[in-house]
């Protein structure tokens, strides 16, 4: 397979060089990411017309603070943990605070903000990063993969795996922004989600631990309809979440989530082993709403939520393991 991968250094942080990697296919497609927090910077799929365009967002010049989380592998826990604490085997953890009372998608110090080790494979690359046990306030020393890998028929596969010396919680996901019009449409990408339920969040963004139907209400994604569609609709969830989503979706796991750009033709369709994905339609950027957010992971908050709990707990026992497909195209 004729997978070219180049590289060069970008910026210095901590005296360490920031180095951005380019899977280039032989028909163009091309994914780049950093070996700091796995950030993916750009993924080049061509329209109908045959034009190249990077349909992810991406900052000009490296940021190590990255707003917004851009790209980035999220963890040790995607999402917001509740009150920032948890109890596991009869010890409470306090964790750090970093929105509004949460802990959000692991904190300051999470692995998104880590430089990662990263090995070269034919197809794409490997990156490690072994988190000491204590990092961010979690316990047990933790040594995460991910594998980015692309095709030449424009698929990028990211496969996670995690073990740990003691019990411990993970949840990981990727945090990329979809724009598949590059700039043009984002409101007017068709989204497709095959979930029946959805988790209703509260005025700090956490879920509640209420699960709802989306039949008649502006969460039902079974059938393709614009993001703009209902996204300004008078419903209480979507003004909790500043005006849009930012909520888990329970995914039915036979039917892909789908997105597609009317005005450029692409299409992306993501298949995962993982029950959720949470939906988020850029509801704090500036100007808002000028992408999406299709975060496939365990549910956020499960470690409090008894439904939920058992699927983020991992122990030396119980190595963690998710894969997500993202396939790239025209029609």
């Amino acid at each position: 397979m004729s997978i070219t991968i180049k590289q060069q250094v970008i910026a210095k942080h901590l005296e360490q060089d920031i180095i951005e990697y380019q899977l280039i296919s032989a028909n163009g497609f091309q994914v780049n990411f950093l070996n700091y927090g796995g950030i993916i910077s750009g993924i080049y799929t061509h329209d109908a017309q045959g034009k190249l365009d990077n349909v992810v967002l991406s900052r000009n010049e490296f940021d190590p603070e990255n707003p917004g989380h851009w790209g980035a592998i999220t963890g040790r826990i995607a999402g917001r943990i509740v009150g920032a604490k948890f109890e596991l085997e009869g010890q409470e953890y306090q964790l750090n605070d970093n929105k509004l009372g949460n802990n959000l998608h692991g904190g300051p110090g999470g692995i998104d903000k880590q430089i990662w080790q990263v090995t070269l494979l034919a197809d794409g690359a490997e990156l490690s990063h072994l988190s000491p046990d204590g990092t961010a306030k979690f316990p047990a020393n933790v040594h995460f993969k991910v594998r980015y890998q692309i095709t030449q028929d424009n698929r990028l596969s990211i496969s996670y795996s995690a073990t740990c010396d003691r019990t411990t919680i993970i949840n990981l996901t990727n945090h990329s922004y979809f724009d598949l019009s590059a700039g043009k449409n984002a409101l007017g990408m068709e989204l497709e989600v095959p979930a029946a339920q959805y988790g209703e969040i509260d005025a700090t963004g956490c879920v509640t631990g209420k699960l709802s139907s989306v039949a008649g209400t502006p969460f039902d994604f079974r059938k393709k309809k614009t993001l703009g569609q209902d996204i300004f609709a008078k419903h209480t969830q979507l003004e909790l979440a500043n005006q849009g989503y930012d909520h888990p979706f329970v995914l039915d796991n036979t039917q892909p989530i789908r997105l597609f750009d009317p005005l450029s033709g692409r299409t992306l369709e993501i298949t995962t082993d993982e029950p959720c994905c949470v939906v988020y339609s850029a509801n704090f950027t500036t100007p808002k709403h000028i992408a999406v957010c299709l975060e496939t992971q365990r549910m956020p908050n499960a470690i409090n939520w008894p439904e939920f709990r058992e699927s983020v707990i991992f122990s030396p026992d119980k190595a963690y393991h998710s894969q997500t497909h993202w396939q790239f195209g025209v029609k």
